[in-house]
């Protein structure tokens, strides 16, 4: 069991050099190569289905079923610190009653050595919580760590602008990378700007003068579109790190323990349309070595069309308490999502599977997202 437990582990590093080797083919410009001075993101979801089926011949109500959930994210990141906070809680309802909670929270806070350092201190809390076990988990975490994730949406959007010219005939040939550059650095900034027609008329300059051409209201109302696009955002980088923790409530048993963690996160652009994620975190008390937690996720994201994405996403579980069997849950899940503006349509096709199942519960659902902020 060790063994595979090494090799397993030594092909999850290997993997992840790998990805992180890997360049993205924007003609000679990466977009990992980007840097921004300031990120601030905020995502808020609602995503809910329910389905409701009465037969005349039955004394019951033959189906009453619906999952509801929340998502919400923000990420603040300056050169020498950066903010991190995030929280899913989903809730199942059976005839009208609760049947079951699941939910996570996490606040992370970076600061670190130099504006162009990757080392950094940081202090976390993370927290979880499911009907199915009954007890909630919550870590306070200090220590350091190694790397940093950029939000690289910006250049991803001033490409496709430089691309949606070209299609169009506009230019004679793609921008220089100085100007894509510019044009990120402006969009980045957005939130500086009184308006997006300033914006809007800041990259008209930046283009006119690059190409030596006048663009059209067509074209201008291209790029306010490309500018204001909802799609979730895409980030470049990784991210480990080691450190001390705390139980605030017990996960591992009846004391509090002193736990050592360990986690990496790793963002890749694949090209201007796909993006991979992929997440690891290991915990375990420094005084209890036969409990353990390990939660991992590895996520592919594709762009089809301005308004169509595909995500799929295997997601994994795993609580080890003293002396009970270890309690384990996974997730394969594939979602086609459809934008129509701040409401957004998802299709989606799921397997899961934990301790005691027989097999894999399939689930296909119709859902609708709002996007509250």
């Amino acid at each position: 069991m060790r063994r595979k437990r090494r090799r397993t582990a030594r092909t999850i590093s290997a993997f992840a050099l790998l990805l992180s080797a890997m360049t993205v083919p924007t003609a000679a410009l990466s977009l990992c190569d980007f840097r921004i001075p300031t990120t601030d993101l905020t995502h808020l979801f609602l995503t809910m289905n329910y389905a409701y089926l009465n037969e005349p011949d039955t004394s019951t109500i033959d189906v009453s079923y619906g999952r509801f959930s929340f998502t919400f994210s923000h990420i603040h990141a300056e050169p020498d610190r950066a903010l991190n906070v995030g929280s899913t809680s989903e809730f199942t309802i059976e005839h009208l009653r609760l049947d079951g909670i699941l939910g996570e929270v996490n606040l992370t806070s970076r600061f670190y050595v130099s504006d162009e350092d990757a080392l950094y201190v940081f202090g976390e809390v993370k927290g979880d919580y499911s009907s199915a076990s009954g007890r909630p988990g919550l870590e306070l975490r200090i220590g350091a760590g190694f790397g940093r994730l950029t939000d690289v949406t910006p250049l991803v959007r001033a490409v496709r602008i430089g691309q949606m010219l070209n299609d169009d005939l506009v230019l004679s040939g793609p921008l220089s990378d100085d100007a894509l550059q510019e044009i990120a650095q402006l969009i980045g900034q957005e939130a500086e700007f009184p308006g997006l027609g300033e914006l809007v008329s800041r990259i008209e300059s930046i283009i006119e003068t690059e190409a030596a051409v006048t663009l059209n209201a067509r074209s201008l109302l291209a790029i306010a579109e490309q500018i204001r696009s909802t799609e979730v955002s895409q980030q470049c980088g990784w991210a480990t790190q080691l450190g001390l923790g705390y139980e605030i409530l017990r996960r591992f048993g009846d004391s509090r323990q002193l736990l050592l963690t360990l986690s990496t996160n790793i963002a890749r652009p694949l090209s201007l349309e796909s993006q991979i994620e992929i997440h690891g975190d290991v915990s375990r008390p420094l005084f209890v070595p036969s409990a353990s937690a390990l939660s991992a996720s590895i996520l592919y994201g594709r762009r089809l069309s301005d308004a169509t994405r595909l995500v799929a996403e295997y997601a994994l579980q795993r609580v080890q308490r003293p002396g009970q069997e270890p309690v384990v849950g996974e997730t394969i899940e594939a979602r086609i999502l459809f934008d129509l503006g701040p409401i957004s349509v998802t299709a989606s096709g799921s397997l899961s599977r934990g301790t005691g199942m027989s097999g894999w519960v399939e689930s296909i659902a119709i859902s609708t997202r709002v996007d509250l902020l």
